[in-house]
């Protein structure tokens, strides 16, 4: 009986003091009021290093005491694009701080990080100054803009390139590669540059669907960033119907033209599936088939590629996830060249003429077989040149001196000599077939 009145008393008093007391309740999470910075700015780097310092930012509540538990994000600033925060989100401590490490970006000057307390306008700033240590020039060589299923490796390694000032190759140096948002992983972490000047890595996208960035990385140097999207099967199953599949061109040369395969795979409404294996397969013999390098992104769309060696029309088909079969088809006309290009001849050549006024009619250059005839290539760039009669360029000829062939003739509308002489020539070639070798036109004058 006294143990039960001792116990309803107790309860009494804990009922009354939850009720009405004041110095008994559960403790408040913290109020942000104010973000400050407390060390880390105004650091000096060379650029794709991390500083050396981290930066670090104090919260108080609106007494001006330090609020811990409170979240923290950490945002590069646009100059420093390439670079990368770790972490980009911090929970502050019990002093009330939150702090990040900063790998500067690839921008020379002055570079910005952003620290905001999540879910509030209470923002803080940092600069560093980054600086170019090295006359070399890191460039992007690859494996930009792909796409995976999340967790994925992606299809293509990631490469750069490290040249030096006169754009040869520098090997023997460090490429360090860091992932900047999105979680997974490279692998190697570092590398080192070829002979060549060249380094890779192998990307590992994060668990979340969504934008991936990395960014490589040589002290002193700079950084290039590649971004990847990492996407979950979209929409619904692949409609064999609803998909589609396109070539272009849709007829190219034998041996040289290349077209371009293009499947967009949908669902039964029409939206884009995501994450869809595509298989291409081409009719016919003498086939260069280049299958896609992955899965289909958030648009729904993979591409892949045709060439062949045997002249005819091409039915190109598709199959989706190794089942479906695309209804639609594309075809792909490869037509025979009639002879194989053998050099190049002025079809029209140069006129006498004035100084300072175009020649008239316009100079046609044109590529023959070994007939002489003209050989229907289209896309070939030819250049002109004004020679004197010791064979050197006189440097005296204006308007457009390189034109592009359409059906094997490429013509110059608007070349003018600025000086009046005697015995002029005009010399052609073709850069991109130096096979084809150069042709010298007939002597023609400039008169005042």
């Amino acid at each position: 009986m006294r143990i039960a009145r001792a116990l309803a008393v107790s309860l009494s008093l804990l009922i009354s003091a939850a009720c009405g007391g004041d110095d008994l309740g559960l403790p408040e999470d913290p109020v942000p009021a104010d973000i400050t910075v407390v060390g880390g700015n105004g650091q000096a780097g060379s650029l794709g290093s991390q500083l050396l310092s981290p930066l670090v930012v104090r919260v108080d509540d609106a007494e001006g005491d330090p609020a811990s538990g409170v979240r923290v994000a950490f945002q590069l600033g646009e100059r420093a694009a390439g670079g990368a925060i770790a972490p980009d989100t911090a929970l502050t401590d019990a002093q009330g701080e939150a702090s990040s490490t900063w790998v500067l970006g690839g921008i020379e000057g002055r570079q910005t990080v952003e620290a905001r307390v999540v879910g509030e306008d209470l923002v803080a700033g940092f600069s560093a100054q980054a600086e170019r240590t090295s006359g070399l020039t890191l460039e992007p060589a690859g494996g930009d803009g792909q796409s995976g299923p999340p967790g994925s490796d992606l299809a293509q390694p990631l490469v750069v390139r490290l040249v030096d000032e006169s754009g040869a190759g520098v090997g023997g140096q460090a490429v360090t590669w860091v992932v900047a948002t999105g979680g997974g992983g490279a692998n190697p972490q570092t590398s080192d540059t070829d002979e060549g000047g060249l380094a890779s890595t192998r990307w590992t996208l994060g668990p979340l669907a969504g934008q991936n960035t990395l960014s490589a990385v040589v002290s002193g140097v700079g950084v290039v960033s590649f971004t990847a999207t990492a996407v979950t099967s979209g929409g619904g199953d692949p409609s064999p119907e609803r998909s589609t599949i396109v070539a272009a061109p849709a007829s190219i040369q034998i041996g040289l033209g290349e077209s371009s395969i293009t499947v967009t795979v949908r669902d039964d409404q029409g939206a884009p599936v995501a994450g869809a294996e595509v298989t291409l397969s081409a009719t016919g013999v003498g086939n260069d088939l280049t299958q896609p390098s992955g899965a289909t992104g958030a648009d729904g769309v993979a591409t892949g590629s045709l060439r062949s060696s045997v002249p005819g029309t091409k039915i190109v088909t598709a199959v989706v996830n190794g089942a479906v079969v695309l209804t639609q088809t594309a075809e792909v006309t490869v037509s025979v060249i009639a002879a194989p290009p053998d050099h190049l001849v002025f079809r029209v050549a140069p006129s006498d003429t004035e100084e300072d006024e175009a020649i008239s009619p316009p100079v046609e250059v044109a590529i023959v077989d070994a007939q002489g005839s003209v050989v229907s290539i289209s896309g070939v760039e030819i250049e002109i040149e004004l020679i004197r009669e010791d064979g050197k360029d006189s440097g005296e000829l204006e308007g457009d001196v390189t034109q592009t062939t359409e059906d094997g003739i490429a013509v110059f509308p608007d070349l003018e000599v600025d000086k009046e002489d005697e015995d002029f020539r005009l010399r052609a070639s073709a850069p991109g077939m130096p096979q084809l070798g150069t042709v010298e036109s007939p002597p023609f004058d400039v008169e005042d």
